[in-house]
């Protein structure tokens, strides 16, 4: 066989070499992918949003329900009267302590085991996502401008806890590598001296800016628990789904909207 034909032959066998190559690391990286979205999946329910807010809630909290509207009752001639304004009480709003959250827009709890005091004892977690929203509808600039301010302050306040700006540090996530664009927070956490329900917690606190538009996730997350790194995993994969986009012309209304995983 010729010098040409044999220098012909081995530059194919090369060539397929770094075909098969490239074809095997494509298959593992398309292989990562969908285990990615599989694990994703496992770990979040299904898209809520309200807005300008669309994000995936951890599976395995599940939504506190706003209070439903008193009804309104009707008169002789079967109209209905004008009722008396009456304060209503937002079930949606901590009952663990004197703390009235700012532009609540949605809450969720679930119920996880906590090593406490030798023995294994069910407490509750806690999920919020604010925004100011509503003070953009209602035209409060200013307020609205400074809705990050008063979350930090109403905590502050309630916990005793001076929160100082310069303490939050910037967070990516996903946290490593990913195939999504990467949701960006600046990122606070602490545990308040006085227990809750008996036991210590660790409050997270996630801050987010799009536009004029702010939003807040806080995570009330008893500390010893039994399966924390479950549970963090679940909240990561949910920041990592979180927008924060101005409402479409007219898409009003503020209701949760389920909705296909994505």
């Amino acid at each position: 066989m010729s010098l040409p034909v044999l220098l012909c032959l081995n530059l194919a066998i090369l060539c397929s070499g770094c075909g098969a190559e490239t074809y095997e690391q494509r298959l593992n990286e398309t292989e990562q992918y969908f285990s990615y979205l599989h694990e994703r999946n496992q770990a979040l329910a299904g898209t809520w949003s309200a807005p300008p807010i669309h994000f995936r809630p951890p599976l395995d909290f599940q939504e506190i329900s706003a209070a439903a509207p008193a009804a309104v009752p009707a008169g002789e001639n079967g109209e209905a009267e004008p009722a008396e304004p009456t304060q209503t009480i937002d079930p949606r709003q901590p009952d663990f302590a004197d703390l009235k959250l700012p532009g609540l827009e949605g809450a969720w709890r679930t119920e996880v085991p906590v090593d406490l005091e030798n023995e294994t004892v069910d407490r509750p977690a806690y999920l919020y996502v604010l925004c100011n929203y509503s003070l953009l509808q209602n035209e409060e600039q200013e307020a609205a401008a400074n809705f990050l301010n008063e979350v930090n302050n109403q905590l502050s306040t309630t916990f005793n806890k001076y929160l100082n700006t310069e303490d939050f540090v910037n967070e990516r996530f996903p946290r490593k590598r990913g195939y999504t664009n990467p949701k960006e927070f600046t990122f606070n956490s602490f545990t308040p001296e006085m227990p809750i329900d008996g036991a210590p917690y660790e409050i997270q606190i996630y801050l987010t800016e799009s536009g004029e538009y702010q939003a807040a996730i806080l995570a009330f997350i008893p500390q010893n628990m039994v399966r924390k790194s479950k549970l963090q995993e679940q909240i990561d994969f949910s920041l990592e789904t979180f927008d924060l986009q101005p409402p479409q012309r007219g898409n009003g209304g503020g209701e949760s909207r389920p909705s296909t995983q994505f």
